[in-house]
């Protein structure tokens, strides 16, 4: 675990140490998604949010698109019986 002390600049700016930019492969204007747990400031890639939530549900055997498009059909078929 990689650890460094940062001051915090004019409005609220921070910068991230290069050792730290380079081991997590951060480019320049990239987003990141900061969020507050307890009393941590966290800070993560959307690319690993969305990893992580895959893993998390990966055993999930249900196909959400699989299912709307069944309930839509459903629908659309109700909706032409009752014209």
């Amino acid at each position: 675990m990689q650890e460094c002390t940062i001051a915090i600049g004019q409005n609220g700016r921070i910068v991230i140490p290069t050792a730290i930019r380079k081991a997590l492969n951060l480019q320049e204007g990239q987003r990141l998604l900061l969020r507050l747990d307890n009393q941590s400031i966290i800070m993560e890639k959307p690319a690993d949010i969305v990893k992580k939530l895959q893993h998390r549900f990966r055993k999930i055997p249900v196909s959400l698109a699989g299912e709307l498009i069944q309930e839509r059909r459903q629908e659309a078929a109700k909706e032409s019986h009752d014209s």
